[in-house]
């Protein structure tokens, strides 16, 4: 029996842990909570040292030792637990960026006209194919912040186009359309409209070309493929006699197409099995259990472990993932396609090469990444400043100039 003061101590430590216990079955309140917010980092530090006070507190009152130690182990293991979590969480270890999004009106020029984009009351939209996706037309404002410091890194407008990041509008000119892939570096994340590669390669080429920005925040080659296969594209590209398509991926790519997201518990699931890839649904049809782990640092880590030696790895699915894709941009509209390959990305080159797919590595783009990061990307922020979107851009039309009948399709 344990005594009286112990059992009270007990008592008020399970309590403690039963409120955080029935939040997290909670699964509408635990899904809402982004893997960067501050209540979701108390959460998976609280409950394991919650945990480790109530098996701390029922050791003392074990009469015999081996459930006394076994209460002891058993608390060590959930502070370690806690410790791990505050550890990974920390600004130097995984940066935690919060951003302010203010409505602003205004309007830009449109196939010789002025259009006025109106305002959208929320910037994130869901989406059956993709799980989430741009609001389809506004303008919003975004300015971001450390939560350590009230310095700005960044005050910028996003424009939106049918979903799309805004690009030169060519209109009837243009018998050449370019469709570009990828996640926050395709999309332009901390610089203006005219600041982005997709932009800047629309200028470089001239009226002939048609550039369309299909890459979003946190998007991975998944979303890529579901939108290819979705033939949400074919009426679009029925007008173009030409059609080229780039994908960019950078490091990290392949934790998003396994799953591993928190954001993107909506998006497309591909599996490849026996070396044929399956699409399988949602990330959400996956066990309630696994969704609600993904906020924690520890278990997330311990998963991209796993999946970098397990057969086959997050990187082969990811790189079987693109090559479908630029099997199918060339199917269905005869695209020349290649995938654009950030400097420090380069595991990826060679899978990519034995899938026969096109790449173009941005090494020579930018020779001095790897000495000097922090000349291509927006200060505490991370993400490809305007002169690195830029070095992009003269890299994806040198190439287009060298490829003039690569794409042209059967009529």
């Amino acid at each position: 029996m344990m005594r009286p003061r112990t059992a009270i101590l007990s008592v008020t430590a399970f309590l403690a842990c039963l409120y955080p216990f029935v939040l997290w079955q909670i699964e509408w309140f635990f899904s809402s909570l982004s893997v960067q917010d501050r209540a979701t980092s108390w959460f998976w530090i609280a409950q394991p040292l919650l945990l480790t006070v109530f098996f701390y507190a029922a050791s003392a009152g074990m009469r015999q030792k081996i459930l006394c130690y076994a209460c002891i182990i058993t608390a060590t293991c959930f502070f370690a637990f806690a410790a791990a979590e505050a550890y990974f969480r920390l600004p130097s270890i995984n940066p935690t960026i919060s951003y302010a999004f203010k409505s602003h009106e205004s309007v830009y020029v449109k196939s010789g006209q002025t259009a006025q984009l109106y305002e959208q009351r929320g910037y994130f939209s869901a989406d059956p194919v993709l799980g989430y996706c741009m609001n389809p037309n506004g303008k919003i404002r975004v300015a971001s912040r450390p939560l350590s410091d009230n310095k700005v890194l960044y005050d910028v407008l996003y424009s939106g186009d049918e979903g799309r990041r805004i690009t030169p509008d060519r209109g009837d000119k243009a018998d050449t359309a370019i469709l570009i892939f990828g996640c926050s570096f395709t999309f332009g994340e901390g610089i203006n409209d005219r600041e982005t590669f997709a932009w800047q390669l629309g200028e470089m080429l001239g009226k002939q070309f048609q550039v369309f920005n299909y890459g979003f925040h946190g998007y991975g080659s998944h979303q890529m493929l579901a939108l290819i296969e979705s033939g949400r594209l074919d009426a679009l590209m029925q007008r173009y006699t030409q059609v080229y398509a780039a994908y960019l991926t950078i490091h990290g790519h392949e934790w998003r197409s396994a799953g591993l997201a928190s954001w993107d518990q909506d998006g497309p699931r591909y599996i490849l099995e026996n070396g044929t890839l399956r699409y399988t649904g949602k990330f959400s049809a996956r066990p309630r259990l696994a969704k609600c782990f993904l906020n924690s640092q520890v278990y997330t880590r311990v998963k991209k472990t796993y999946y970098s030696h397990a057969a086959p790895s997050a990187l082969d699915t990811h790189a079987a993932i693109i090559a479908k894709s630029m099997h199918e941009l060339y199917a269905r509209y005869h695209a020349h396609a290649l995938t654009v390959i950030w400097p420090d990305s380069t595991r990826i080159e060679q899978k990519l090469r034995e899938r026969g797919v096109r790449v173009l590595p941005l090494a020579g783009a930018m020779p001095d990444y790897q000495s000097t990061p922090d000349k291509y990307t927006i200060t505490g922020d991370g993400h490809p400043n305007p002169l690195a979107n830029t070095r992009v851009a003269e890299a994806l039309a040198a190439y287009m100039l060298q490829h003039p009948q690569a794409t042209e399709k059967q009529r």
